[in-house]
C-alpha cells in the first residue's frame, strides 16, 4: 500500500492500493479510524483530501468511475451486488474530467458510505469507510499494478521538453529526448504508456496544425523496436540520428477526430504509412491494423473541423 503525495510533494496520511481488471483497475481507499487524541492514534487521518486528490488525478487522465462499493470488513461478507452503492448527485458510470467537482463528488461518496446498511434512509454513520472505486481506463492496458499505483501516488509535471508542441522541428527534438527517457524506464522495468491527448488542440497561426505529444511518438517507436507494426519488416534505413526510420501514424487521423494517444498510433515503414493514407482499401487496412495490434482501439469517425496541416511531414 502507498500514501499519495500532493502537488506540494507532501505525503498524505491515507493508504491506498490498486487491483487490475480487464478494462481498468480498482482503487481501494482505506478507511479513516482511530482518534486524533488519546492512546488510539488516528489512521488514514487525511482520507478526505487524499480521495479528492485521487479523483482529480483520475479526472485529468479521462478515467471513468464505473462502480462504487463499500469494502469494509462487514461489507466484504456480502455478495458483490449488495456491496454496491449509488451516488445521490452523480450517475454511474461517471466520466471524470478536469471539470469534475471533486469536492462535491467526495461528499457524495461520503453520504453513500454513511448510509450503507441503514434501513431508515438517513446518511448518518461513518462517511470514511474502506471504499472500492472501479475505474475504466484504456491506458491501463499492458500496465502493471505498480505502474498504475505510481500514476496515482506521485505523478510529476512534465518538463518543458516533454510537453506537446505544434512546431515540427521542436517535436522531433522532444521525441528524441522522450525516446531516451522511455528506453531508460524500459530497462528499469518501469515503462508505461503516456496518457497522451484525448482531444489534441490546434495551434492558431498562418497554418493550422495539431499540437503533438512527443512522449506518445517515442513510446510507440520504442514498442515497435525497429520493426514496422503493419508489415513486420525491419525499418528500411537509419535516420540522421542513427535510429531505425519509422513513422508514427494515427489509425484514426487527428483531422477525423482521432486522439493523440498510444491506442490510436502505430509505427510504420514509409511504404505502409503511405498505403494507410492513400490506398483505395485504406479502411480495410485500418481495421486490419486494429485487429493485429492489441493496444489499438477503433475510434469513431468524427466530422473534421476544417483542413489541418500535419505537425511533421513524417509523423502524422
Amino acid at each position: 500500500m502507498l500514501k499519495p503525495f500532493d502537488e506540494s510533494a507532501r505525503e498524505l496520511d491515507a493508504l491506498f492500493s490498486v487491483e487490475l481488471r480487464s478494462n481498468g483497475f480498482d482503487l481501494i481507499v482505506e478507511s479513516r479510524g482511530g482518534s486524533d487524541h488519546g492512546p488510539n492514534a488516528a489512521r488514514n487521518s487525511e482520507y478526505a483530501p487524499a480521495l479528492e486528490l485521487h479523483l482529480a488525478r483520475m479526472g485529468a487522465l479521462g478515467m471513468v468511475l464505473d462502480d462504487l462499493q463499500v469494502a469494509s470488513s462487514i461489507a466484504m461478507k456480502l455478495p458483490e451486488l449488495d456491496r454496491r452503492v449509488s451516488l445521490d448527485r452523480f450517475p454511474l458510470p461517471l466520466a471524470l474530467s478536469s471539470a469534475t467537482d471533486v469536492r462535491e463528488l467526495r461528499h457524495s461518496i461520503g453520504r453513500a458510505s454513511a448510509a450503507f446498511g441503514r434501513t431508515d434512509g438517513s446518511d448518518r454513520g461513518n462517511r470514511t469507510k474502506r471504499m472500492r472505486l472501479r475505474m475504466q481506463w484504456h491506458g491501463a492496458a499492458g500496465m502493471t499494478v505498480n505502474a498504475i499505483e505510481r500514476v496515482l501516488w506521485r505523478p510529476t509535471t512534465p518538463a518543458t521538453d516533454e510537453q506537446p508542441t505544434d512546431d515540427p522541428h521542436e517535436l522531433q527534438k522532444r521525441v528524441a529526448q522522450a525516446t531516451a527517457r522511455i528506453r531508460a524506464a524500459a530497462e528499469r522495468g518501469t515503462v508505461q504508456p503516456p496518457a497522451g491527448q484525448p482531444a489534441p488542440p490546434k495551434a492558431s497561426g498562418r497554418l493550422s496544425r495539431f499540437v503533438r505529444d512527443p512522449n506518445v511518438i517515442a513510446w510507440v517507436l520504442n514498442e515497435a523496436d525497429g520493426h514496422c507494426e503493419i508489415c513486420s519488416d525491419t525499418a528500411p534505413f537509419l535516420g540522421a540520428g542513427g535510429e531505425p526510420f519509422l513513422e508514427v501514424h494515427h489509425v484514426r487521423p487527428l483531422g477525423e477526430g482521432g486522439p493523440d494517444t498510444v491506442d490510436n498510433a502505430a509505427a510504420c515503414c514509409p511504404n505502409c504509412h503511405r498505403q494507410l493514407h492513400h490506398d483505395p482499401n485504406r479502411e480495410t487496412l485500418r481495421q486490419n491494423a486494429i485487429a493485429s495490434i492489441t493496444r489499438l482501439r477503433d475510434y469513431p469517425l468524427m466530422a473534421a473541423a476544417g483542413a489541418v496541416t500535419s505537425a511533421a511531414a513524417v509523423i502524422r
